[in-house]
C-alpha cells in the first residue's frame, strides 16, 4: 500500500488562507434596542456569548394575537439555547409548554397569576430551560398586569409584562453583570428590568414602533409610572397582590364555569337557627302547623 504524503492530506492553500481570514462572528453591542428581525439579528450574535435568553414570544393564545409568527417563536426558544450560556426563560400558555432540546432541562415552571386579568384563563407559565439538570425552586407570582390608571394613558403593546415581574425572572437566573438577551423585546420591559438590575440587555425588535417605545422608555421619555417604582427583592414566599382598585368586568366572550352556572344559592339561616344546643339541653320541639 503506497503511503500518502502529508502534503497531500493537507487542504490547497488557497483554501486554508481562506477558512484563516474568515472573520469571527459580530457580536452585537450591549445595552441597545435593534429594530431587525430576530433570525437575521441573532446570526450575529455568537453561540454561548449571553449568559441567559429572557423572552416573551408569540404563542398560542385565545385572544389570536400575532397569528402570523406564533412558528417563530417557538423556533427562536431552539435558536436561543444555542446563544445562551446558562438559562433560557420564555413565557408561555399552561397547556401546551414546547420540550427543551438534546442537552437541556426544564428546571423549573413559575407561575405568573394576574388578578385583574379579563380573560378565563388568569395565569401564564414562566418556564426555565437549563443546561445543568439541577432543579430550582418554582414560584407562583400574584402580580396585576399593569395598574389601570397606568393602562389610561399607556396602552403601546397588547402583552406587556410588568417590570417588577421581569425583576423576579432576573433574581432567579441571573446576576449582576450578567448578559441578557430578548428577541421579542416588544415595548422594552426586559431591558427595563436588566438596566434597574444592573444586568446588561440586546433587545431585538421586529417592529419599529414597538422598538422606539423601548428606547424612549431606557431614556426615561413616555414611560408608564411602574418604570420608576421603587426597586424590591422578590419575596421569599409566594406574593399577594391585592387587585387594581376598579376591578374589570368579567369577559363577555370567556366561558362560563358549569359549576358555578348550576350551583344552587346558600342558604343563610338567622342566628336563632344557627346554634347548636348542648349536651344538657334538648333540642326544641317543631312548632305544630296549624291547618286551617
Amino acid at each position: 500500500m503506497k503511503a500518502t504524503s502529508r502534503s497531500q492530506q493537507q487542504p490547497p492553500e488557497g483554501r486554508r488562507d481562506q477558512k484563516a481570514r474568515r472573520p469571527p462572528p459580530f457580536t452585537m453591542e450591549q445595552d441597545q434596542i435593534y429594530n431587525q428581525d430576530c433570525f437575521q439579528a441573532t446570526t450575529e450574535i455568537a453561540d454561548q456569548s449571553v449568559d441567559a435568553v429572557i423572552t416573551d414570544p408569540p404563542y398560542p393564545n385565545r385572544m389570536h394575537l400575532f397569528p402570523d409568527t406564533l412558528v417563530d417563536g417557538l423556533a427562536m426558544l431552539y435558536v436561543a439555547c444555542k446563544k445562551a450560556k446558562n438559562y433560557v426563560v420564555f413565557f408561555w400558555n399552561p397547556f401546551n409548554v414546547p420540550p427543551p432540546p438534546s442537552g437541556w432541562h426544564e428546571v423549573a415552571r413559575n407561575v405568573w397569576h394576574k388578578p385583574d386579568c379579563r380573560s378565563i384563563t388568569h395565569y401564564e407559565v414562566i418556564v426555565v430551560w437549563s443546561k445543568e439538570p439541577r432543579q430550582k425552586v418554582s414560584r407562583v407570582w400574584s402580580i396585576p398586569i399593569l395598574d389601570y390608571r397606568s393602562l389610561h394613558d399607556w396602552k403601546p403593546h397588547p402583552t406587556q409584562k410588568p417590570v417588577r415581574l421581569l425583576r423576579y425572572v432576573l433574581e432567579q437566573v441571573t446576576k449582576e453583570g450578567d448578559l441578557v438577551l430578548d428577541p421579542f423585546v416588544g415595548s422594552g420591559t426586559t431591558a427595563v428590568a436588566c438596566k434597574q438590575m444592573k444586568r446588561h440587555y440586546i433587545g431585538i425588535e421586529i417592529d419599529p414602533k414597538y422598538a422606539e417605545i423601548a428606547r424612549d422608555r431606557l431614556k426615561g421619555k413616555a414611560a408608564p409610572p411602574e418604570d420608576q417604582e421603587p426597586i424590591e427583592k422578590s419575596p421569599t414566599a409566594d406574593e399577594t397582590v391585592e387587585p387594581a382598585e376598579s376591578p374589570p368586568e368579567p369577559d363577555e366572550d370567556a366561558a362560563e364555569d358549569p359549576a358555578q352556572e348550576n350551583a344552587m344559592p346558600e342558604r343563610v339561616l338567622p342566628p336563632s337557627q344557627t346554634k347548636l344546643p348542648t349536651a344538657d339541653e334538648k333540642p326544641p320541639k317543631p312548632k305544630k302547623r296549624s291547618h286551617k
